[in-house]
């Protein structure tokens, strides 16, 4: 005996989802820079050179110097001066007095004294190349720097932003369904 077979066919159910992501939308205008420089400055205050200049030996030289300088100068020398006439007529009366000489010792002193030089006198300074005397005296300057600088102001923007949602769309892509088919009986015998 064969029994009925019933036939049942059944279709699952599809859900379709489409999703579309959400998105930032991002504007910012550029930042604003202000930069003010300021030059460094130098400050120098500075005296100029002095030169002390000493004349001394060249007027010496040439003019016998200031009067008193001249005076004592000359001074100076009379006691030579002295010492060599006193030896002078010392030797000049030796030789009046030699008892021995054969000749004339007057007329020999006067003919020698005629032609005696009158003595040296060095009324002047030496001449010399380095009778003037230089004497440079230098300050230091003052140095003053200011360094400036650099200013930089910056204005920065704010960004803007906006999110654009995305969206779920959710549908049926296949409904369920079941079919069942009959048996079919043959009944014809």
């Amino acid at each position: 005996m064969i029994f009925p077979q019933l036939q049942i066919q059944s279709t699952r159910a599809k859900i379709g989802i489409r999703s579309e992501l959400g998105h930032f939308e991002i504007k910012q205008s550029r930042a604003y820079i202000q930069i003010e420089s300021k030059g460094a400055r130098v400050h120098i205050d500075s005296e100029p050179a002095v030169v002390h200049i000493d004349q001394t030996k060249t007027w010496d030289a040439l003019t016998g110097g200031k009067p008193l300088t001249f005076w004592n100068r000359i001074y100076d020398q009379s006691g030579k001066f002295v010492l060599d006439a006193i030896q002078n007529t010392v030797d000049e009366y030796n030789k009046i007095g030699n008892i021995l000489a054969t000749d004339n010792p007057i007329a020999e002193v006067a003919r020698d004294s005629m032609f005696r030089q009158s003595p040296y006198h060095d009324i002047f300074g030496p001449a010399s190349s380095d009778n003037v005397d230089f004497n440079p005296t230098f300050t230091k300057p003052d140095i003053n720097v200011d360094v400036g600088g650099i200013d930089i102001q910056v204005q920065t923007n704010r960004p803007q932003i906006e999110y654009k949602r995305g969206s779920t769309r959710t549908y049926m892509e296949q409904y369920p369904s079941v079919h069942i088919t009959p048996p079919k009986f043959d009944i014809t015998l």
